[in-house]
């Protein structure tokens, strides 16, 4: 009896014990909850409203609207003069990935404030690319509002797996919200190996697509019928290509010259392929056969990507500088003609900069703000968990000072899954002043997540 006495006693203090280590881990990975009051909130799916509050629970936007009901346990903060957006989603992002080997940056890209390391593989169907991503790095693109991106290497032709990343968490494989939603690929050459050419590079995807499409019935038949036949081999960098193929697995291309938008669809009219088109920042030149073929577009904000000299090594700087100019008013004359699309940084080291430039050039805010939010989560396939501020959806928001976008106006606060990180006040330099800091400065990069920005409603 007194055996069975102390096993119980054992028993329960083990049990006791288990709950009191168990409960600061729980506490630990509890998201608090946050209610912001008399704000101005833009919804981008529906219209909007004035002294609004909107809650945030569990990583999810709970309730929105004058009405909202605010939680007894919420951290309350007084919105009044701030407003309230989606986290703006960068399709096409260089954040976190390795620097340009060559310094240029890839096709129609930008070398960005990454630090140099060594060259992916430039043909990599099979790999995903949230592997590659530095996660530190990455998560320093919430300074602009960003909280989701979908990261592309600079330099290659083939670069593999895309995912769409929320920007919380130290860990790349943590940050993925939705993996494979395409096979993202550039329209460029390869210098000195295969392809070297435009025309090279559109014979090797035909030629993977087509080999891909070989395999998977060569696959298929074998196994139907496995007798007698000699196994096909194990080949996951030609299984993407049949996905593509076959249409299951849309390719998101890079198309940094005007006639590369030719080139694509004509890729897409041989092997019946979905396109996510990503560059294109003198689309306006094809508005009748935007019109007609109505493609997913990521246009880039990037209008002044590094460029290869000319033929005598020198450049022609006034048509570089009509091509800046035409690529800064690409956006307004693209949705002036109701073209659909979204925006990209395509490696631009400031984003809003580049989204303040479409708007001074005749986009309309409103549409610049659906261009980084609704959009690019329709595109990517992920409008029914963000890229609006609805109850459900995940608790991606951005609190701005004033009007989004405007040039005097700051991000006061960014929530991620629901996790609130607050860029830090950054001193105002001398005119002129701005552009990336240089490497090794980390000055202000780790902001702060104590919300202390905002007035807190005690």
């Amino acid at each position: 009896m007194n055996r069975l006495s102390h096993s119980g006693l054992a028993l329960c203090a083990g049990v006791l014990a288990g709950m009191l280590l168990a409960a600061p881990v729980a506490e630990a990975a509890k998201v608090p909850v946050y209610a912001i009051t008399k704000a101005k909130v833009m919804t981008v799916s529906g219209a909007v409203i004035d002294n609004a509050t909107v809650v945030l629970r569990d990583g999810l936007v709970t309730d929105v609207g004058p009405g909202a009901v605010i939680p007894k346990d919420a951290r309350v903060f007084d919105g009044t003069g701030l407003t309230i957006t989606p986290g703006l989603i960068d399709a096409f992002s260089g954040a976190g990935m390795p620097a340009a080997r060559s310094g240029r940056g890839g096709p129609g890209g930008a070398g960005g404030g990454a630090a140099a390391a060594p060259t992916p593989d430039p043909i990599a169907p099979a790999s995903n690319i949230y592997a590659l991503l530095k996660a530190a790095d990455a998560l320093k693109a919430r300074d602009s509002g960003i909280t989701t991106i979908v990261p592309v290497p600079r330099e290659g032709l083939v670069h593999g797996a895309a995912a769409v990343m929320d920007l919380v968490g130290d860990k790349p494989e943590s940050m993925v919200v939705k993996s494979n939603v395409a096979l993202a690929a550039s329209i460029a050459t390869l210098g000195q190996r295969y392809p070297g050419s435009l025309m090279g590079a559109m014979a090797f995807f035909r030629q993977a697509l087509m080999d891909g499409s070989y395999h998977r019935s060569e696959v298929a038949a074998y196994e139907k019928a496995p007798s007698g036949r000699k196994r096909p081999s194990f080949d996951p960098g030609l299984d993407v290509w049949a996905d593509v193929a076959s249409g299951a697995l849309p390719l998101m291309l890079q198309t940094p010259r005007i006639g590369d938008l030719r080139r694509a669809f004509a890729l897409a009219d041989e092997f019946k392929l979905k396109l996510v088109l990503a560059g294109n920042t003198q689309a306006f030149e094809e508005i009748a056969l935007l019109k007609e073929r109505k493609p997913a577009l990521l246009v880039s904000v990037n209008y002044d990507p590094p460029r290869v000299g000319g033929f005598f090594g020198g450049s022609d700087d006034d048509k570089t500088r009509a091509e800046i100019a035409s690529a800064e008013k690409n956006p307004a004359a693209l949705n002036k003609e109701g073209i659909k699309f979204a925006l990209v940084s395509a490696f631009a080291t400031d984003f809003l900069a580049g989204i303040r430039k479409a708007i001074d050039n005749g986009l309309p805010r409103e549409e610049a703000l659906r261009a980084v939010t609704l959009t690019p989560a329709e595109i990517l396939g992920v409008a029914d968990r963000m890229g609006s501020i609805e109850k459900g959806k995940i608790a991606n928001v951005v609190v701005w000072s004033g009007e989004p976008f405007a040039k005097e106006t700051k991000v006061k606060m960014v929530f991620v899954d629901g996790e609130l990180y607050e860029p830090e006040e950054k001193p105002a330099g001398p005119p002129g002043a701005g552009g990336p800091k240089p490497p090794g400065d980390n000055r202000g990069d780790a902001g702060r997540t104590d919300g202390r920005g905002l007035g807190e409603v005690k």
